[in-house]
């Protein structure tokens, strides 16, 4: 990992910009241009409501650039020092913060507009912001030999949890979160009509290379956008809105590979540990912590610095480190910290990327090209802390329509880790 904790000024040219993908808070764009020192890059830029941007007085537009700078250098700096630390330094890939221009971004979100998907329109790439992240691509248009006989394939996996909690401060009616994952719960209240995927993270995190290859055939079947298989740049699915052999050449070999990279790669054992330990006192005992230590201004409104994360996260490895389970030495402002920063990590893609993957055509696929990958970790900005009630209804939403459609214990499908 190379992250630079200064501004970087290099010329940007719109045109040289591509759009790759997008999530809720940002807009990818890869860099496809003549000069070296951008190749491989990609940008992620800011999202805001459509009209958020337009007819801003110069103070106010100042304002909020100054305060998005910070934000963004805050968030280099927390992969630097507590992403990095906690799931491996490998794992984390480089990035820096450049100056971007109004007119670069107006430019550039006119050019991908006709590529966004529909449900993304009711946000836009966000012209006040000074300063975008520039990170290393993971997802590439062409692969390493630029030959018709392999594609540059990359898989994004979000998997949203990785371990049961184990938190003794549940409500009665809320015992079920020990025995079936966030994920699985929440697909009652995405699917209504009850056709819920059979894919459970845990078993994607259990370190079993059969249970990870079953987990991944479930993905494939309702990927979502939790699952996504880049075949050159590209997001395939098929006809049926599957990833299958129909639309990834050598699918079941990809799951297998994929599948033996998760069961070795010491990032998801990391993951897990982290999770299961960081989320020891679960959404609902948070809440009055987070509220209380609003009252007593232990916490503000405003969000935290680097020097607050370090300090929380200190704490939580001298715990950690000891062995200790005591989580009455804990104090409110702590237990906040913990569980933002495992939501944080609960909400991460892990990428893996293959450079020189076989074409359908290919006749042997024995070849060892076909399994070098790269695997990195992104979407690691830190959660904000005035999610926390928004956080507490969601959790108390997921327990009680799963209840509703499962109310009978004995019929429930428990998850295994």
């Amino acid at each position: 990992m190379s992250i630079s904790k200064g501004l970087v000024d290099i010329q940007l040219v719109p045109a040289d910009w591509d759009y790759v993908e997008e999530g809720i808070e940002n807009v990818i764009v890869s860099y496809h241009g003549k000069d070296p020192k951008l190749q491989g890059w990609v940008l992620r830029l800011t999202k805001c409501d459509v009209g958020a941007d337009a007819d801003v007085d110069s103070h106010e537009a100042s304002l909020f650039r100054n305060k998005e700078l910070q934000r963004k250098q805050d968030a280099l700096e927390f992969a630097a020092s507590i992403v990095s630390p906690i799931v491996g330094d490998e794992y984390v890939l480089p990035q820096m913060l450049v100056n971007v221009s109004t007119e670069f971004l107006l430019q550039v979100r006119e050019n991908i507009e006709s590529q966004r998907p529909t449900k993304r329109l009711a946000k836009c790439i966000d012209s006040r912001q000074s300063a975008s992240m520039l990170t290393k691509e993971m997802i590439s248009r062409t692969p390493a030999d630029n030959t018709q006989d392999v594609h540059s394939v990359t898989v994004e996996l979000k998997p949203k949890c990785m371990a049961l909690p184990r938190s003794e401060f549940f409500a009665p009616e809320s015992s079920v979160k020990h025995r079936v994952c966030w994920y699985c719960m929440h697909q009652y209240t995405l699917h209504e009509d009850g056709n819920v995927s059979k894919f459970c993270p845990l078993e994607l995190f259990s370190g079993d290379r059969d249970r990870i290859a079953r987990s991944l055939d479930h993905f494939a079947q309702s990927p979502n956008n939790n699952f996504v298989v880049f075949v050159d740049g590209r997001s395939v699915v098929d006809e049926q809105g599957k990833i299958s052999d129909k639309c990834v050449p050598h699918w079941d070999l990809l799951r297998d590979t994929v599948a033996d990279i998760a069961q070795k790669e010491d990032l998801f054992s990391r993951l897990q540990l982290v999770q299961r330990e960081l989320d020891s006192f679960n959404i609902e005992s948070v809440l009055p912590k987070y509220k209380h230590a609003m009252e007593t201004g232990t916490l503000t409104t405003e969000e935290p610095g680097i020097g607050a994360w370090l300090n929380t996260y200190t704490e939580f490895r001298k715990r950690l480190d000891s062995g200790s389970n005591d989580d009455s030495i804990v104090s409110d402002c702590q237990a906040v910290m913990e569980l933002i920063l495992a939501t944080t990590l609960r909400d991460v893609s892990v990428l893996i990327k293959f450079d020189s993957w076989p074409a359908r055509n290919a006749t042997d696929t024995s070849s060892l090209e076909h399994s070098k990958y790269t695997i990195g970790v992104v979407d690691h900005d830190p959660k904000k802390l005035s999610n926390i009630p928004k956080y507490h209804k969601l959790d108390r939403d997921i327990v009680a329509t799963y209840l509703q459609h499962n109310p009978d214990e004995a019929r429930q499908r428990p998850c295994r880790e």
